[in-house]
């Protein structure tokens, strides 16, 4: 049967996104459990957390934000197979990463190596998200258009990343971070676009 073998009946579909929202859903809050309560009281106090607050406060609405487009795309698959299940399992490892990286960066914010590991974990993240909407398409065919569209604003995204991290490495750290938000938000403006676009069409 092999790693390609169809699995398209519904069932299979809805357990499997039933299993990714359940994942998605520990990862991005798991990191909170990492949290230490500051020792006093007044505002200045929570300073202490305000770079971790921040780093995860980033990772979570991009995560969010990845998962909200997932779900748009899957609210119109009828069909898929082993490629994608082993595709979004890969994208989940990537995404479990995150935790770890967000208490890494934040304790070592402009230190190259966290950076650079949490740039290129973001980055395996989308590419899999990528490759699993493309396969997609290819077995849910109404899923063309929207997928088309939305090639444009993942490349967009991966470009902004790649400078973040190279900009990161070369001059200053948390350049990585700047590109993580500024690829969010083309991402979002990208997406919506195109879901609008789709409706329309």
């Amino acid at each position: 049967m092999g790693i390609f073998c169809a699995v398209g009946d519904v069932v299979a579909r809805v357990n499997f996104v039933a299993f990714f929202d359940a994942i998605m859903a520990i990862i991005m809050t798991i990191v909170v459990l990492e949290f230490v309560a500051p020792n006093g009281t007044d505002w200045s106090d929570l300073k202490e957390l305000g770079t971790q607050v921040t780093v995860y406060a980033l990772s979570f609405f991009w995560l969010g934000m990845m998962w909200i487009n997932i779900i748009t795309i899957w609210d119109q698959v009828e069909k898929i197979d082993r490629r994608v299940m082993w595709t979004n399992l890969f994208m989940l490892f990537f995404s479990s990463m995150i935790p770890f990286l967000i208490v890494y960066v934040s304790a070592n914010l402009t230190a190259r190596i966290p950076l650079l590991l949490y740039g290129i974990d973001v980055i395996c993240i989308t590419i899999c998200n990528q490759i699993s909407a493309e396969i997609l398409k290819n077995l849910n065919p109404a899923l063309e258009p929207m997928v088309n569209r939305l090639r444009k604003g993942i490349g967009i995204d991966l470009c902004v990343k790649a400078v973040g991290i190279l900009l990161g490495m070369l001059l200053w750290p948390p350049f990585v971070i700047v590109a993580v938000f500024v690829a969010m938000i083309c991402l979002v403006v990208e997406f919506s676009s195109a879901h609008r676009k789709g409706e329309r069409g």
